[in-house]
């Protein structure tokens, strides 16, 4: 039926809003998807963005199957510029990122 209905509405030519709480179905159907939390919007986006580039915690744990792993944890800067992600004793040094 999902396929059925993205057909239709590519044929028709027609812009549609669908409303599902079915992530699964969301990232299948849509061109772009508002993640919605408690009347707020989250992130408006295609689907290989909110997947790739999520904009807040609340998105990543929403979008995805299997969910997204989340770890909680602190950035720490040492003496030669590099940043460490530390959590419950484990330490792994983030490679370099130029700044965008």
């Amino acid at each position: 039926m999902r396929a059925e209905l993205k057909r239709l509405q590519k044929s028709l030519g027609v812009t549609t809003i669908y409303v599902t709480h079915d992530q699964v179905e969301a990232m299948t159907m849509a061109d772009r998807i508002a993640v919605m939390n408690k009347g707020r919007l989250q992130q408006y986006a295609d689907p290989q963005t909110l997947y790739n580039k999520p904009a807040n915690v609340f998105v990543a744990s929403f979008i995805g199957s299997p969910p997204m792993n989340l770890i909680e944890g602190e950035l720490e800067t040492v003496g030669d510029n590099s940043v460490l992600f530390v959590s419950s004793g484990v330490k792994l040094k983030l490679p370099n990122v130029p700044p965008a």
